[in-house]
């Protein structure tokens, strides 16, 4: 009986122990990842501004979650344009886009599974000698939480890959209509 008591306080202090190590990480998450088009701005902005293109480019697509469902209000295009998603291996999300500018980029809302968590983001471009510079950013307030700010450590890995595949797809696409 005493092995188990050992293993029990054992098991209890790594708890604590990840407990007050999450309370020290950052309380904020960032994901940044840009890619170089040729095109214009105006071309890029068709794409990101109207939400009802967004499963044309984005790796959230029913291909990938067969169950997956969209609805939109709003405006087409631009500030107040939003988009349900929902699906049961998805989960469910919100985005809405909060300010909208063809010579620079938008920016939005996601709120993912009814208010769980809510990220700030951006599509931005900018003229380059390269060509044109796309760059999406995602932001997160992580609170106090610390299992959210654990889950603040793997925002790259989990979304960072999805943002590659959907600039890449974004440049595909705009390229192609030139």
């Amino acid at each position: 009986m005493k092995i188990w008591k050992k293993i029990a306080l054992g098991m209890a202090a790594l708890l604590v122990l990840l407990l007050l190590a999450g309370m020290a990480l950052p309380s904020a998450g960032h994901i940044e990842r840009t890619v170089v088009v040729n095109a214009k701005p105006a071309e890029v902005f068709a794409l990101t501004a109207t939400l009802k293109r967004w499963p044309d480019w984005t790796a959230w697509t029913t291909n990938r979650f067969p169950d997956l469902t969209y609805r939109y209000s709003g405006p087409d295009a631009g500030a107040g344009a939003m988009m349900i998603a929902a699906g049961k291996t998805s989960g469910d999300g919100t985005v809405t886009i909060s300010a909208a500018d063809p010579a620079n980029g938008l920016t939005y809302t996601l709120d993912f599974n009814h208010g769980s968590q809510i990220f700030l983001g951006s599509i931005r471009h900018a003229n380059t000698p390269e060509g044109l510079r796309v760059t999406w950013t995602l932001d997160a307030q992580l609170g106090g939480n610390p299992l959210k700010r654990w889950a603040g450590l793997a925002m790259g890995t989990l979304m960072g890959g999805d943002m590659e595949q959907g600039l890449a797809k974004l440049k595909v696409q705009v390229e192609a209509r030139r």
